[in-house]
């Protein structure tokens, strides 16, 4: 499915699933993109480690992976998802400062060329890049 997604079919599941008020471990910046992706593509790259119930469950959690971006190579890897330059579904990791998640970054959806989406206290914010991303 990778590649031929719509930015509107994109934008219909980030809709759907970020628009929620922000809950640690059920619909925060990392949980919100990944059930995004789900959606799109059956894959839930944070499977293997859901469970956290709060900020310091996130914060321990990261940490055991060595910080944030080491988290999500380690995830994207382990679900099998491969490096990509970010088509709409792909998900990716917002640079350092672009987001207000653990380590002042988040978990991010593409829903088009240079626009990702990323889980906000209230709903979603678009940001314009991402440091990393893969696709199914």
């Amino acid at each position: 499915m990778a590649g031929n997604l719509t930015s509107d079919a994109v934008m219909d599941a980030v809709d759907r699933i970020m628009s929620a008020r922000w809950v640690w471990g059920m619909a925060d910046c990392c949980t919100s993109a990944c059930d995004v992706f789900r959606v799109l593509h059956g894959i839930d790259p944070m499977g293997p480690v859901r469970g956290y119930a709060d900020a310091m469950g996130a914060a321990r959690l990261i940490k055991s992976y060595g910080g944030f971006l080491p988290m999500a190579d380690a995830l994207a890897g382990a679900a099998g998802l491969s490096t990509s330059d970010g088509v709409p579904g792909d998900i990716g990791v917002s640079s350092i400062g672009a987001a207000e998640g653990p380590e002042r970054r988040a978990l991010l959806i593409c829903i088009g060329p240079g626009a990702w989406a990323g889980k906000t206290e209230l709903g979603y914010a678009i940001i314009g890049n991402a440091e990393r991303c893969w696709r199914a």
